[in-house]
This record gives structure tokens, sequence and C-alpha cells, in this order.
């Protein structure tokens, strides 16, 4: 018998690649609930993509994760149909990259209303669930953000180090029944989650440039990002980055290990940087590397600025 498995944030990227692997899945494993946006038939890029499995295999459904009354009718439809769920996978997010004191309210709650209770809303409709049919798997899509917090970052990363905590509390909880919990955490990787941002007006490289006042140092070091082989080089140098299809697999996986892992990071860049992290229990040489970064990136500026 088929797993059925709920995916949000489905109409692209990490989204559209996990719900076509599955749905695609030569042992016919799985149907698929794979939530979008728009209105399915709208959905132009998710229906030529998924063609052949379309209703056969995978099932689009309308559903925002900010909109608890479409994700009480989404799960209610999938539950009349087959009256279990068995692996709920959360993806739907969005990016945040300014300066902090220029980020607005509205962009604050924007990012957390998504990323952070976007994901809560959708377990709390799910566990109860699980936990009456005694099994399940929840993977939620954490980051290396949920690691640690990067430049001009730090609110994006508050998203994801919520999902961490929120995921731990019930990974514990899910083991006295039989539900395991895991957190997926990628770098970089080739999405339009950059061009969202921008479309959102949540910040981005031409927002920091254009706020009053700013001074050199923060217009200097915001730049960084442009410049991966400069800054963080071991994990955000254009090697580095990976595909949709590259987390899809992992999640894949994930999936369907008897008992899987509660951290998955996505690379060896990725593994690497979380390393680096959990052997401090300060907490201080992580930062003191990055300010070392950081430096080092601004020289290399001011010397190229100054030729």
């Amino acid at each position: 018998m088929p797993e059925i498995v709920f995916i949000s944030g489905c109409s692209s990227g990490i989204g559209l690649a996990t719900a076509m692997l599955l749905a695609h899945d030569p042992q016919k494993r799985f149907l698929v609930y794979a939530t979008v946006l728009k209105p399915p038939a709208e959905e132009v890029e998710f229906r030529k993509r998924t063609e052949g499995a379309l209703n056969v295999t995978l099932f689009p459904i309308q559903m925002d994760v900010t909109k608890e009354e479409m994700i009480v009718d989404a799960v209610a439809m999938v539950m009349k149909k087959h009256s279990r769920i068995d692996i709920l996978i959360n993806i739907a997010g969005l990016n945040l990259f300014d300066i902090t004191e220029y980020i607005s309210s509205r962009a604050m709650r924007r990012v957390f209303d998504v990323n952070f209770f976007g994901t809560v809303r959708v377990t709390q409709e799910v566990l109860p669930i699980m936990k009456q049919q005694r099994s399940g798997r929840i993977i939620n899509m954490g980051s290396v953000h949920g690691l640690v917090a990067f430049p001009y970052m730090g609110l994006y990363g508050a998203t994801k180090q919520a999902i961490v905590a929120f995921s731990q509390e019930i990974a514990v909880i899910g083991r006295f029944f039989n539900i395991r919990v895991s957190v997926i955490e990628p770098g970089g990787v080739n999405t339009a989650i950059m061009e969202n941002m921008i479309a959102q007006q949540l910040g981005g490289r031409q927002s920091i440039r254009s706020h009053p006042n700013v001074g050199d140092t923060d217009r200097t070091l915001s730049t960084c990002f442009d410049h991966g082989e400069d800054f963080h080089s071991d994990l955000l140098s254009p090697s580095q980055i990976q595909e949709p299809d590259d987390i899809a697999k992992l999640i894949l996986r994930v999936a369907t290990e008897e008992k899987p892992h509660f951290r998955y990071q996505t690379s060896q860049a990725c593994r690497n940087l979380a390393e680096r992290f959990f052997k401090d229990v300060t907490g201080d040489s992580f930062i003191e590397f990055q300010v070392r970064e950081l430096e080092s990136f601004r020289r290399k500026v001011q010397e190229s600025a100054g030729k």
C-alpha cells in the first residue's frame, strides 16, 4: 500500500523537486499531495514538469501556509480520501537579507509567518493524525542558518533556528507514538528564493544600497554574498551550490530510512560548518571566525578599489 505524503511549498524549487521524485518513484511507494500557492490549473510550470504523474501519484492542492483555514481544508481532503497521512514534509519558505536596523516589522512578520508559523500550523494539523495512527514521519526544511547566523541574514536564520527548536520538541514526544522527526539543513541551493525575496520586498542587495545613511562598512560587508569565493568559500562558492534535485534525493532517503537522524546537512561543506559550530560550546569561535572572514573580505574590497 503506498504511503500518503503531504508536502508544503511545491510551486517551485526544493518542494517541486521533492514532489516529482516521490511521485515518480519506480516502486510506486508514495501518493503525493503537493501544495501550491495558486490554483493548480494556473501552476503552469508545476503541471508541465509533473506530467505523467499528475492525478495518478501526484495530486496538487492549493494552500497558503499562512492561511489556517486552507491548511485545515487541505488536510481534511486528504483524510477523507485515505484516513491517514504517513509522511509530512514542510518546505514552504521565504528569504530575508537586509541590514537589521532597516528591516520593517512587516518583513519580519512575513518571513516568520511563512517559515516558522507556517511549519507549525501544518504540523499542528497533521500531528494529531499521526499520534492517533501511532506512526508517521515529519521532515522539516531547516538550513545551515539554523546552525549559525550569517551577516545580514540573522532574522532569516532566527526562523530556521526556531524550526529546529520546535522540531526537537516534537521529535522527543513523537518517539512515544512511533513518529520520527528530521530537519534538513542545506547551504546554498539553486532556486528562485532570492528572486522571490526581492519580489516580496524582503530586502536584497539593491535594497541595502538604497537605504539612507548606510555607512561604508555596512555597504562593503553586505556585498559579501556576491563574492562567495572570497567569503566562506567552503560553503558559498559556485562549486558548493546544490540543485533542488540533490536535496530531494536526501529527503527521499530520510523518508525511507528505518531510523532517520534528527539533523541532516546536505553537503560536506555543510557538515564541516556543523562540526565547527558544535565543537565550541561557548559559541565564541564561530563568531570570531566570521569576523576574520569578513575582515579579510573587506581588505580585499578596499585593495581592489585602491588599484
